[in-house]
């Protein structure tokens, strides 16, 4: 066994060890962009078909987020990770304001260009 693969099994069975995390600049976005989808209550969020509320649609991202954290260190990798479709079916989200379908990786960039706009 070379020492590369042994280090990398010695590792997996250490509890709580985790080789990524989002950085804390990462992890506040993210949880802004969940806090965004919250306040959406205009927009019908439409996952596998079914269509939620932006409470629902919050509630599910704050759960995938919990299960891909170890895979996520950018505000990015979230919305790629959580945000852009289901891992059952392969769908895309999707988020319709009125008569507007948009699919929800473009509606959650969109939001994070605005968390990282300069205030002025």
């Amino acid at each position: 066994m070379s020492i590369v693969a042994g280090l990398a099994g010695a590792l997996a069975v250490v509890p709580g060890l985790s080789l990524a995390e989002p950085s804390p600049t990462a992890a506040q976005e993210i949880d802004l962009l969940i806090q965004r989808v919250e306040s959406m209550t205009t927009r019908t969020f439409i996952r596998n078909g079914n269509e939620s509320s932006a409470d629902e649609a919050a509630r599910h991202l704050r759960d995938k987020y919990g299960y891909f954290r170890s895979e996520i260190r950018t505000a990015e990798d979230f919305i790629r990770l959580c945000g852009t479709r289901s891992e059952m079916t392969k769908k895309p989200y999707l988020v319709k304001t009125g008569s507007t379908v948009q699919p929800s990786a473009e509606v959650l960039t969109e939001e994070l260009h605005h968390i990282r706009r300069p205030k002025q």
